[in-house]
């Protein structure tokens, strides 16, 4: 049997995003088993305790502290998303794990003498124009032509991947993790530096890409939350936020007169609106809600047609599975995966640490750096 104090345990399943039915349930043990855990009335099996560890994602040595680390309480962005705080183990911890990566992250680029805070504009709220910020956002991200494709990437990185590495090149990591695509399609965590954005790894590439100019529009406003893009239900104030940022990212990806002049050209050859939304979609590399909404917001389509596409939205990502470097790198991102194999080079943190926060054996170290180059 293992002795953990009181305090680390309520500490883990308090910042696991479980609730002790879900824990239970995934451990196959009685409610009654993880509440004595937690009240200290019951010790625990090393074998238990191996289990909880890989169920709530938290290293063994975590539950061997004295004490839990002094942090500071993020918001429960639980409560900010569409369920009413109410979502699926995967959904929470994909929030828990952009929050430790975030914590991670920082911790390591303060003992590199590195500056966590993003190279973006300040003073951004939702009464400036999206279309111009918008406008002036596509400059400093680089961003050249249909399709997005960053100049500093190269045309023959896929869209999303050239939009990601000039997000990260601004000094904000973007991690995937896959979720429940009815409660997240991207979190943003604003809050904390550096500011951090986590997209769903199960949605479409397309989709992904709408989803992180949206939760960049986010940083922006320093305004973080649990998002479903282009889902505009909620509170008035949430309301406002995520249209703003909707619209910024329709602007930001899908020009207006680049926008305009494809759309009134297919009009004119007799294409039909369904058609056109689809062809703008694989043009601009963005969602078909994403430009169908524009298309409305130009005036070029009905509601009707926006919510035919919205009862289509959910194209999960297929493929298969990826060797390990290359499922690190797509998972945690190239700037922190960068960051995390220059600190333990510099012997700032431990193997043990670099191996948990990439959740790769580091027998890949060397893979890593080559897909890095």
């Amino acid at each position: 049997m293992v002795k953990v104090s009181t305090d680390i345990m309520k500490w883990v399943v308090g910042t696991s995003g479980l609730e002790i039915p879900d824990i239970a349930k995934g451990l196959k043990v009685p409610e009654s088993a993880v509440n004595g855990w937690m009240d200290g009335s019951r010790e625990i099996s090393l074998a238990k305790l191996e289990n909880l560890a890989k169920y709530v994602k938290r290293p063994l040595a975590v539950f061997l502290l004295d004490k839990p680390p002094d942090q500071k309480r993020r918001p429960d962005y639980r409560r900010l998303s569409q369920s009413n705080g109410k979502v699926t183990r995967k959904t929470a911890l994909a929030i828990r794990l952009a929050g430790y990566l975030q914590e991670a992250a920082g911790e390591m680029m303060r003992l590199r003498g590195q500056d966590a805070a993003p190279n973006t504009r300040s003073g951004v709220t939702v009464r400036h124009s999206p279309k111009k910020i918008a406008s002036q956002e596509r400059l400093r991200l680089d961003i050249d032509g249909r399709q997005g494709a960053s100049k500093r990437a190269g045309r023959t990185r896929r869209p999303y991947d050239s939009l990601r590495e000039a997000v990260e090149s601004l000094n904000i990591p973007v991690f995937q993790q896959g979720a429940d695509l009815d409660e997240m399609r991207g979190l943003s965590l604003p809050d904390g530096l550096p500011c951090v954005i986590m997209i769903n790894s199960k949605d479409s590439p397309a989709a992904k890409r709408s989803t992180l100019m949206h939760e960049y529009g986010h940083i922006l406003l320093r305004k973080g939350g649990l998002c479903t893009p282009h889902n505009r239900s909620g509170a008035p104030a949430a309301q406002n936020v995520e249209s703003w940022c909707n619209r910024f990212a329709a602007f930001a990806l899908m020009p207006e007169d680049e926008f305009r002049e494809e759309y009134e050209k297919m009009e004119s050859e007799g294409t039909s609106r369904e058609e056109i939304i689809d062809l703008l979609s694989r043009k601009f590399a963005t969602s078909r809600l994403a430009t169908a909404m524009h298309a409305q917001e130009l005036g070029l389509a009905t509601q009707s047609m926006v919510d035919g596409t919205r009862r289509h939205v959910h194209a999960p990502q297929k493929g298969g599975r990826a060797p390990p470097p290359i499922k690190c790198i797509n998972e945690r991102g190239r700037k922190f995966v960068s960051l995390v194999l220059a600190s333990r080079q510099a012997k700032t943190i431990s193997s043990r640490d670099a191996m948990d926060y990439l959740d790769i054996d580091l027998a890949h170290a060397a893979a890593l750096r080559e897909q890095l180059s």
